[in-house]
């Protein structure tokens, strides 16, 4: 169930929102599209929570999120705001590591597996199915490692064992059984081509980095986000709780403890992000996106940025990558993955590095957070003036979040079943 938990009472024309994270912002902008009076309270001194662009002298660096990845509603947004959209390079190499080298991902060895398998029944479609035991007859074990993990794990920051397979192909719907692979690749084809076709496609950011869109939002909302705001929390009327799940267990904790306990369960993927200015190219990643890297490879990263190749106009005078991980890395480990990945790498090549740690960076798309979101749907339903929203409730991208936060905004009572 891809959209916001709760309802709001549309007769009530003030809706009060706790948190100026994206999720907060997005929100209260459709809110006020809608007519309602908003009012954002936020704990820290600024907005955007891990959307930050930091300009350095040697160029721009993203905390968080690089791009936004366009469907129809994003695009719609980024109209309405009057954001002129910076689109990523066109025809960039995707690649994965592969026996210590990026390579293409796609290999003759890969087809003829799918094409050998696609025959087969793929397993009974249950609550506890991840994506893993669903495509491993598809597959195979080493396959699911080399491949699909990797690419997973750059959305997700998971591995395919601990991936919901509803949740990450909610396409799905309440289907139970495929007659085969063949079946499920069909209609997976079948939904693409009913997206409608956009005059812009791919993933965008704009000039300053994504930060950007965050000022955006802010300044249409200036005047209903109060910063720095230490007053407890209340359920005051329509609320809406836009924090990530550990900080909105905490705040209705006393208030809504079923609530509350379901929020605590959903577990959380640590990330760090290293930015790093070098004097020269990554031969080996040249005119791509950058390289996944699958896990247990020896690899202290799980993916590689190419700054410079999607984004030229945003690193003219600098060639920058950032590297992904699941764990704190020393500057030991990030010379070792920039050595694994050029070997004429030494550290005196680094101009500038930039660390962002976080213990709760992503939430896990697993089963436990599939039946927290579940069970706290039933809990909502009987509410009526309290919603939550977040990455953890209807979408991990942005993409997501703005097409959940449209539809809730243009029906807040609009729950089509009893969940």
């Amino acid at each position: 169930m891809k959209r916001v938990i709760g309802k709001i009472n549309p007769e009530d024309r003030h809706v009060t929102i706790w948190g100026a994270g994206f999720a907060g912002l997005i929100l209260g902008y459709y809110l006020k599209d809608q007519g309602y009076r908003i009012t954002i309270y936020e704990r820290s001194n600024k907005v955007g929570g891990k959307i930050q662009t930091k300009r350095t002298s040697g160029g721009f660096i993203e905390r968080g999120p690089n791009a936004l990845y366009l469907n129809a509603d994003s695009l719609d947004l980024l109209k309405e705001l009057k954001l002129e959209p910076l689109p990523a390079t066109k025809k960039l190499k995707r690649l994965l590591m592969y026996n210590g080298r990026p390579r293409r991902p796609i290999q003759l060895g890969l087809i003829s597996k799918v094409s050998m398998n696609a025959h087969k029944k793929p397993p009974l479609i249950t609550d506890g199915l991840t994506v893993a035991e669903f495509f491993k007859p598809l597959l195979g074990q080493e396959n699911l490692h080399r491949y699909l993990s990797p690419v997973l794990a750059g959305i997700y920051a998971a591995p395919s064992e601990s991936l919901h397979f509803k949740t990450i192909f909610d396409q799905v719907g309440n289907k139970a059984q495929f007659e085969s692979y063949w079946d499920f690749i069909k209609m997976m084809f079948k939904l693409q081509k009913t997206e409608p076709k956009l005059e812009l496609s791919g993933s965008v950011s704009f000039e300053g980095g994504m930060q950007t869109l965050v000022n955006r939002l802010a300044e249409v909302l200036k005047s209903e986000i109060k910063l720095n705001y230490k007053e407890p929390f209340r359920i005051k009327g329509n609320t809406i709780i836009c924090t990530d799940a550990a900080s909105a267990s905490e705040l209705v904790k006393e208030l809504r403890p079923e609530m509350s306990s379901e929020l605590a369960r959903i577990r959380y993927q640590e990330l760090t992000s290293v930015t790093v200015f070098l004097k020269r190219e990554i031969k080996s990643l040249q005119r791509s996106f950058g390289v996944l890297i699958p896990f247990e490879t020896g690899f202290n990263s799980i993916g590689v940025i190419n700054n410079k190749a999607i984004f030229p106009s945003n690193n003219e005078n600098i060639i920058s990558y950032t590297l992904i991980s699941r764990k704190k890395l020393s500057d030991e480990d990030i010379y070792q993955d920039l050595k694994s990945l050029s070997n004429e790498f030494v550290p005196d090549d680094v101009e500038h590095m930039e660390t962002s740690h976080w213990d709760k960076a992503l939430p896990l798309y697993d089963l436990q957070r599939f039946l927290s979101v579940k069970k706290m749907h039933q809990i909502a339903y009987k509410e009526d003036n309290l919603a939550i929203f977040g990455n953890y409730v209807a979408g991990i991208s942005l993409r997501e979040m703005i097409t959940a936060a449209r539809t809730f905004s243009s029906n807040p009572q609009n729950y089509t079943e009893n969940p």
